[in-house]
């Protein structure tokens, strides 16, 4: 065993050594301790930032949740109503299973005279500071009251009342419990038993708090028991500021107070207390193991310390760079440590991690494709290389024709498995520099750079266009589809990406328009036309959601009693910026894009809830009679989504009329009949409409399981001063009255016409003689007080 003098060089060398290593340790824990830190403490900070920013933005979510829940109510036919005795019942069931939030709702009329869901006639708010900004059009998170109906601390969230013809005729509103808000904001506290959350108004009042009794009675600008000087003096900057953090000590506590604005209210905030024990626990705990590596390091060796001590704080120091550099926005960033221990993989976690994010950032998660961020990012580098190099570059938009056929008959997952499959198509056809993104469900674009000519990009266009043409094969099943190809060049069609995009669009809209299966070059003459309807398009996928659409019925009368028997519901949209759109301009767009078919679902729906409305309103029954398309009624499960409308709405099948035309009737004609025989055994009705201006075959009319057919109006307007039509109208009475079968006359607009076909034994008129379609309120006055047929 070695011996160390006390005196020996080597135990002066090792003293030296241990000395050296110990004031290095020191260093080195000093450092590390430094770094760790600031970069825990940055870290920390930025963390309680982001987390009270987070449940800011709950919060201001769950305020729109509530604010769009009161928009539709006002939305409401029965609210529109303003009759209380209409209004309670409907109101009181929607609050029933909403009490955990609000107290009560109300209603008030334009002179403020309100009733609730607690009491009718309850007083008058015209004197609340919400009142006036509601009737001027706005919707209101109300600063808090207390509640002239419950004695209770709320705030009102009111929406104006609007008639159809968007007058302001009072105001609908919840009263949120602000005790109640206790129970959403308890979850927002960090796990700490000295950190809780609460809510100010821009005042600085607390209006939500763990302990109820402060709601409304303490202020952060006013010190009490409860509010510490540290946080009066800094009320000023959390009230100027939409989000930071403050610090304080309060009852020997200190910590920070996290803020932010929480959105969709008048200034509100939410703060969260956290102490300093929980802050600093982190450091604590970095400091510890800093520490017992370092005697750990100097009991082994001293070069294995100095080892251990640089293994320690490189990659941790590399690994916070790393943090920081995705935290601002580098989602290229990757941590280089690759080694086995916690760090390494705390670094191939982060590593998988930014993976993940940046593929679902920049690609198409079906198809693996980019998307259309990278496709716009990846566009706008080319564009500027062009500038610097005065070359051109082509964008197509490849659109696929009728897509909708493959999610219909075979499903979504073999739609699905479609794309996937044309995706590795197209990028086969691609050069190496060229890029395709999936712009949406059934669009794709493409960037074909390095200066290409134009017969370049349409050579590209055709062997797209071939390989489309090749038969598709999902499971078993072989199908045929092609695709519409657009494309613009830069610069001369558009010298940034959105116009290039938007131009490209236009000319494989054009495509489309010209019979499908081809390509268009950009031609600025046709793009105005083009952009309107791919405005129009873009509206229509959004008119739905906004409940922009509306139906308007128009009577169809016995021509024998005068009386209204049936309404036929027609579709009407009236759109913000655009206003009210004809039918004739948007079905046709809705029956190419695909929106039919939920717009039909929404009109089938909507009409047979209406018409079991008006029969429980006490009205004589009528029946209703819906427009069917030729997309509807070719899906598989048709049949069946009416008999589901039909249970629903508790509407008796007789009272139901779907309309079909002739040339939807003879499309694939047995299986039509079969739908017809389906329907007319649930006990629908089922009419030809504009009889006489399609196939008109009487073969098809004893076959198919018909009720009524209806005379198109084009007969009718001639029908007194023209002998052919006189003639057309004779015949289709006589097949209507052998066949057993009901006629209805369209666009009857003169006395003159009437007569005629009174004398000629038509069964039931429909047109402006009578009513032009009219609002569900107008039709409901005709049904209480009906014209006379004369």
């Amino acid at each position: 065993m070695m011996k160390l003098k006390f005196k020996s060089i080597l135990f002066k060398i090792l003293i030296m050594i241990i000395l050296t290593c110990l004031m290095q340790g020191i260093i080195l824990i000093t450092m590390s301790y430094a770094l760790t830190k600031k970069g825990l403490y940055s870290q920390t900070t930025d963390s309680g930032l982001k987390y009270v920013e987070s449940n800011s933005q709950i919060a201001g979510e769950w305020f729109a949740g509530k604010i769009n829940e009161i928009t539709i109510y006002s939305n409401t036919s029965v609210v529109k109503t303003m009759d209380w005795l209409v209004i309670e019942p409907y109101l009181r069931s929607e609050i029933s299973t909403k009490l955990d939030i609000y107290d009560h709702i109300f209603v008030a009329d334009a002179a403020g005279n309100y009733s609730t869901t607690l009491k009718a006639n309850a007083g008058n708010v015209s004197d609340r500071k919400y009142f006036s900004k509601v009737m001027k059009g706005n919707t209101v998170v109300s600063e808090p009251v207390i509640s002239r109906t419950t004695g209770n601390q709320i705030s009102v969230i009111a929406v104006p009342i609007k008639d159809i013809n968007g007058k302001i005729i009072g105001l609908i509103g919840g009263a949120l419990n602000l005790t109640k808000l206790n129970n959403f904001i308890a979850n927002s506290a960090i796990s700490h038993q000295d950190s809780y959350s609460y809510i100010i108004d821009k005042q600085g009042m607390i209006i939500s708090y763990p302990d109820k009794s402060y709601i409304m009675k303490e202020n952060i600008t006013v010190k009490s028991q409860l509010i510490g000087a540290s946080l009066v003096n800094a009320s000023r900057q959390i009230l100027e500021n939409a989000k930071g953090y403050v610090q304080y000590i309060h009852s020997g506590v200190e910590g920070l107070n996290y803020y932010s604005t929480i959105p969709n209210t008048d200034g509100w905030k939410i703060i969260i207390k956290v102490p300093n024990e929980y802050l600093d626990a982190p450091l604590a705990d970095a400091s510890k193991n800093l520490v017992a590596m370092s005697i750990v390091g100097l009991l082994i060796s001293v070069l294995l310390a100095i080892y251990i001590s640089k293994s320690i704080s490189h990659p941790i120091i590399q690994l916070s760079d790393v943090f920081t550099k995705a935290t601002n926005g580098d989602l290229s960033v990757r941590a280089l440590n690759y080694s086995n221990d916690e760090i390494g993989q705390a670094s191939k976690s982060f590593n998988k991690m930014m993976e993940t994010i940046s593929n679902l950032t920049f690609y198409d998660t079906l198809t693996a494709l980019p998307n259309k961020l990278q496709f716009m990012d990846r566009l706008n580098h080319e564009i500027a290389d062009c500038i610097r190099d005065n070359e051109k570059l082509a964008v197509v938009i490849f659109d696929i024709d009728k897509f909708e056929n493959v999610n219909n008959a075979l499903g979504h997952s073999a739609g699905d498995e479609f794309l996937r499959l044309l995706a590795a198509e197209i990028m086969k056809h691609l050069d190496e520099n060229e890029i395709a993104c999936r712009l949406s469900e059934d669009r794709f674009a493409i960037l074909l750079s390095n200066n290409p000519h134009e017969t370049y990009a349409i050579r590209t266009s055709m062997k797209l266009l071939e390989m489309m043409k090749q038969p598709w094969k999902i499971d078993k099943h072989y199908f045929y589809m092609t695709a519409s190809l657009g494309v613009a060049f830069y610069p001369n069609d558009g010298e940034d990406s959105e116009s290039l995009l938007k131009n490209a669009l236009s000319a494989m809209l054009k495509a489309k328009k010209s019979g499908r299966g081809n390509y268009q070059l950009y031609d600025s003459k046709v793009s105005s036309k083009l952009l309107d309807i791919i405005e129009l398009d873009n509206y229509m996928h959004q008119a739905l959601d906004n409940n922009e659409f509306i139906l308007h019925y128009q009577p169809q009368v016995d021509i024998s009693s005068g009386k209204i028997i049936g309404a036929e519901a027609l579709i009407r949209w009236s759109n913000p910026k655009l206003g009210m759109i004809s039918p004739v301009n948007f079905i046709p767009l809705a029956e190419e894009n695909g929106l039919i078919v939920p717009i039909g679902d929404w009109v089938l729906r909507t009409a047979c809830t209406q018409n079991k409305k008006w029969m429980d309103m006490g009205y004589d029954p009528v029946y209703i009679s819906v427009n069917i398309s030729a997309v509807q009624i070719s899906q598989c499960d048709f049949i069946e989504k009416v008999s589901k409308i039909l249970e629903e709405t508790q509407l008796d099948p007789k009272y139901l009329e779907l309309e079909i035309t002739e040339s939807i009737a003879m499309e694939d004609t047995e299986t039509r009949i079969k739908i017809l025989e389906a329907l007319r055994s649930m006990g629908i009705r089922i009419a030809i409409d504009d009889f006489g201006t399609g196939y008109s075959s009487l073969n098809y009319l004893r076959r198919f399981q018909v009720t009524t057919l209806k005379i198109d109006q084009s007969f009718t307007k001639e029908l007194v001063s023209n002998t052919k039509d006189a003639a057309i109208v004779s015949t289709i009475l006589a097949i209507g009255q052998n066949l057993n079968l009901t006629v209805t006359a369209e666009g009857v607009e003169t006395k003159e016409q009437l007569d005629i076909l009174r004398e000629k034994n038509c069964d039931t008129i429909q047109g402006y003689l009578y009513s032009r379609p009219v609002p569900r309120e107008e039709f409901e006055r005709l049904l209480k007080n009906p014209p006379v047929l004369s």
